[in-house]
């Protein structure tokens, strides 16, 4: 994140001998060069509850407190270390409906920087400081960047559902009392209304407009509670599949059932990619958690062993908030093996359901967070992924206003 090379090393004699600039991590400060206290979190194999404290200091809300009356008072490399292999979720938490790690079971909520990139952070003033007592010292500096990314979870909202499926459709909303619903399914079905889901061609020309390459996650399970996407046999849907992978990376979405069927089996997983795969008659190496279903190890690890390189999944459904305390991509480490593995994880900060949906927020007060969000990734170098469906850019009913939200990201993001 620094954009520095470094050696690490455990002997004094090396370590004194060399002129440049240098970190000491350790609980001797009589040593040269920035001292940086350790605790025993890097030292140690055993995953157990940290007494971590939150205290207040001139880095304002901190972590792995130590001595307070040295320049940088906490072990920024332990806290961050923590934040970032979420160490947090490898003990017992209080989950959702969903058996999801809420926001509020975590340190940085519970700090009070869970709304802020704070590694990121942290890392910008730790290597000024670097920087004031090296001068020397060059790095290589990040440039800000931006991932669009959408989630097919339903790719119609009416068409290709099936008889039964808009029997029951035509069903539910007669008893709801809902017959303009009703109108428009039948207008759907005929072909003289659009489909509000169907957005696909906006999809194109915006990132085609702006020569960005999006990624698209498919929810491509059997269908279930959780998991209502249209089958993959349906011809309409597999042409849109087609069509979207000429202009952008397809992934996979894994299903809700993947996740809990038979204990989350690499199998359903592997069934699932194989199907969508043979759609667009390409390889899948991306993937976001349906649901963003996530349980540590188990579920990167049966994402490694299906082939997936980077993962999007990281990151809070009901908050706006850094799930690991980062704006930028690092790689997943296996606190169980402890390993660091070849799956690159993109973290993001909220989705558009966030902002409408938990926060009920309008589209204008939608605009402002996300440009603030955008601001502050900008000014760390960081990554920004957005997070849409293709529904939500039907611009009608629930979503009306939105469409012109998602254009905007486009003019915040140059």
């Amino acid at each position: 994140m620094l954009g520095v090379k470094y050696i690490i090393t455990t002997e004094k004699e090396e370590y004194n001998s060399f002129n440049g600039a240098k970190i000491n991590y350790s609980t001797d400060d009589s040593l040269s060069g920035l001292w940086i206290c350790s605790t025993d979190l890097l030292f140690s194999k055993k995953i157990k509850k940290q007494e971590l404290g939150i205290f207040n200091s001139s880095w304002g809300n901190i972590i792995f407190r130590t001595p307070l009356n040295i320049q940088i008072p906490f072990d920024i490399f332990s806290a961050s270390f923590y934040l970032l292999s979420r160490y947090e979720e490898y003990l017992p938490f209080n989950s959702d409906e969903h058996n999801r790690f809420t926001p509020e079971s975590s340190i940085a909520f519970k700090a009070g920087f869970i709304s802020e990139p704070i590694i990121n952070i942290w890392t910008k003033k730790l290597f000024e400081i670097i920087k004031h007592k090296f001068p020397d010292l060059e790095c290589q500096k990040k440039k800000f960047q931006f991932i669009s990314t959408i989630d097919i979870d339903n790719a119609f909202a009416y068409k290709g559902k099936g008889f039964y499926r808009t029997a029951g459709g035509f069903s539910k909303s007669v008893l709801k009392g809902s017959f303009n619903e009703v109108k428009n399914r039948i207008l759907v079905l005929n072909n003289k209304l659009s489909d509000h889901y169907d957005t696909y061609k906006f999809i194109r020309e915006i990132h085609l407009k702006n020569n960005i390459i999006p990624k698209v996650f498919v929810l491509s399970g059997k269908y279930g509670k959780y998991d209502k996407n249209v089958k993959l046999s349906n011809p309409l849907f597999r042409n849109i599949l087609k069509e979207l992978s000429e202009f952008c990376e397809i992934g996979i979405h894994p299903s809700y059932q993947s996740s809990f069927k038979q204990g989350g089996m690499p199998s359903c997983l592997k069934e699932e990619l194989q199907n969508l795969e043979s759609v667009i008659n390409k390889k899948i190496t991306i993937s976001r958690q349906h649901f963003l279903i996530l349980n540590f190890p188990a579920t990167y690890r049966r994402l490694i062993e299906s082939g997936i390189k980077e993962d999007y999944s990281l990151g809070y459904s009901n908050i706006v908030g850094y799930r690991a305390g980062t704006c930028s991509p690092f790689n997943f480490y296996d606190l169980l093996l402890e390993k660091e593995t070849e799956l690159k994880i993109y973290p993001f900060a909220f989705m558009e359901r966030t902002l409408r949906q938990h926060l009920k927020l309008t589209p204008i007060e939608a605009e402002k967070i996300i440009s603030e969000n955008i601001k502050e990734i900008k000014e760390l170098n960081g990554l920004f992924v957005s997070l849409w469906h293709n529904e939500s850019l039907g611009d009608v009913d629930y979503w009306q206003g939105w469409k012109l939200v998602y254009e905007q990201i486009f003019k915040l993001t140059k």
